[in-house]
């Protein structure tokens, strides 16, 4: 038994492993022109299929897939009174309970980035994943929109120990994130990753600064890569490539 939810990453890439057309762009930019990294039809299915099988209760971005790093951030109010409040979990019991609520949709956003104030689905609604680090006035922004978040780490996401608050107070079992490039990087690089289902789209992008499936810091004299167990996978009659590992520990 783990003190924490089962992670997966299901991600589409190309046969260079590369997750986007190219750097700085986001999920709000995908159209009709990226279909080379598959259709909407395809990915509902490609997800629809991960959900079936690993019953997932938390979808997990990274703040990236939903703001370029150029983006001019909208300005917040300054917050007024105490701020000590602000820097503890906010998860509004009105929110946890809400009758039909089957999961959560996260974001991982150290820096307080995402900010338009999205509160998620009826049955599936956001939740902040934040750091010490964010400046107060987000904070209270999202108490005002009645967004829950919970804190972990003191400059950036502690991404563990985010994972087990989850577990801990909104009893996630399974998370899925479908964030290549540095989240999956860094829950790889920290051991928090134990699945891997990967759409090789027939296509090659290339480019130096373009978005890889894994984007961490370079492996030490002392590291090993990590290794995978082969779980399973089917080449298409369309070209594609669907594979699924099990992380080995």
């Amino acid at each position: 038994m783990t003190d924490r939810p089962y992670v997966i990453l299901g991600v589409s890439a190309s046969m260079d492993g590369r997750i986007s057309l190219g750097p700085n762009r986001t999920l709000m930019d995908i159209d009709e022109r990226d279909d080379v990294l598959g259709t909407r039809e395809e990915w509902e299915a490609f997800y629809s299929g991960l959900q079936e099988k690993h019953d997932i209760d938390v979808f997990m971005e990274g703040s990236n897939m939903l703001v370029k790093e150029t983006a001019e951030l909208r300005e917040l109010e300054p917050h007024q009174g105490d701020e000590e409040e602000l820097y503890k979990d906010f998860l509004p019991d009105e929110v946890v309970h809400r009758p039909g609520r089957t999961g959560w949709l996260a974001v991982v956003d150290g820096r307080g980035r995402v900010r338009g104030g999205y509160t998620g689905e009826e049955d599936k609604p956001m939740l902040h994943l934040v750091s010490q680090g964010v400046p107060p006035e987000y904070l209270s922004f999202l108490r005002r929109s009645g967004i829950p978040y919970i804190m972990a780490g003191e400059n950036r996401v502690d991404l563990e120990l985010a994972l087990k608050k989850m577990r801990d107070k909104l009893n996630a079992k399974a998370v899925l994130t479908s964030s290549g490039g540095r989240l999956s990087g860094a829950l790889l690089k920290k051991g928090l990753l134990d699945e891997v289902h990967i759409r090789f789209n027939p296509v090659i992008i290339g480019g130096f600064d373009t978005p890889i499936l894994f984007a961490s810091p370079e492996l030490e004299e002392n590291e090993w890569p990590t290794e995978l167990e082969f779980v399973e996978g089917e080449i298409m009659d369309t070209g594609h490539i669907t594979v699924r590992y099990r992380v080995k520990r």
